[in-house]
């Protein structure tokens, strides 16, 4: 993304993943994602109208959009603030090219722009473009379940009420198959065979959710003021070393991990 008019920016890279805060007061800024990436940015203050596709739309704060093989104007309408992550697309993943505003998954999509905010002002300058592996697997993983919860946006109610209600409720330890499936109102294998048919399970879904708010937690919280278990706790996991466990399974960097990625970065 390179802005057009005056804007401050501060950018660091960690492998293939580049990460720019930008801060505009007005004028226009161009944002573009080259052929095989994807773009994702996030307003974390103020408005901007995006023109370049084939409909003009405008985002607000916590609101997003995403990129990929174009590039578009974006019109600062007030002093806005943006996190723009850029990765390659996640493989098997068809992303059409274009823009759009982010539709889905609010609590994820909030996560993936307050991780990446915390990290580009966090790393010191002496480090800069210095790949940092922890980070980098974060930040590639969120967004490919963002892409994830926007594909289901398509998908039948049951699937999106379904989803909405693991965002929701994903912080209860009892929440399972049943209690999901209650509330959508079908029986636990109709559910199931719904999840299957978008190439997921009902259990991942819910493990990715209390992941995705753990790393945020955690990302949020470097110096330690909460235990870990303390954060498992608030997420849905019974403890640590569950969370632990699941961060692994997921090919994710242990909790402690997290923290020590934000700590040596800064």
């Amino acid at each position: 993304m390179s802005p057009a008019g005056a804007a401050q920016r501060l950018e660091r890279e960690f492998g293939d993943v580049r990460i720019r805060l930008t801060r505009a007061t007005g004028g226009v800024l161009s944002l573009s994602a080259g052929p095989g990436m994807l773009a994702v940015h996030g307003v974390r203050r103020g408005r901007v109208a995006v023109r370049g596709g084939s409909t003009p739309f405008e985002v607000t704060q916590n609101g997003a959009l995403l990129m990929a093989d174009c590039t578009v104007m974006a019109a600062v309408l007030r002093p806005s603030e943006l996190i723009s992550i850029t990765v390659p697309v996640p493989p098997g993943e068809d992303v059409p090219s274009g823009a759009r505003p982010a539709v889905g998954g609010e609590t994820l999509l909030s996560g993936v722009i307050a991780f990446a905010g915390e990290v580009v002002t966090a790393v010191d300058r002496e480090v800069m473009g210095v790949p940092h592996p922890h980070i980098e697997l974060l930040v590639r993983d969120m967004v490919a379940r963002l892409l994830t919860v926007e594909a289901v946006q398509e998908a039948p109610s049951p699937m999106r009420r379904a989803l909405a209600v693991i965002m929701r409720m994903h912080a209860d330890p009892r929440l399972g198959s049943r209690r999901i499936a209650e509330a959508v109102n079908l029986s636990v294998r109709q559910l199931e065979r719904q999840f299957h048919a978008h190439g997921t399970t009902i259990a991942r879904e819910v493990r990715h959710a209390r992941l995705d708010a753990a790393v945020r937690l955690l990302s949020e919280d470097p110096t330690g003021l909460s235990s870990i278990d303390e954060i498992a706790h608030r997420v849905g996991f019974s403890g640590g070393s569950p969370l632990a466990r699941a961060m692994l399974r997921e090919g994710l960097p242990s909790p402690s991990a997290v923290r020590l990625g934000v700590r040596l970065a800064s």
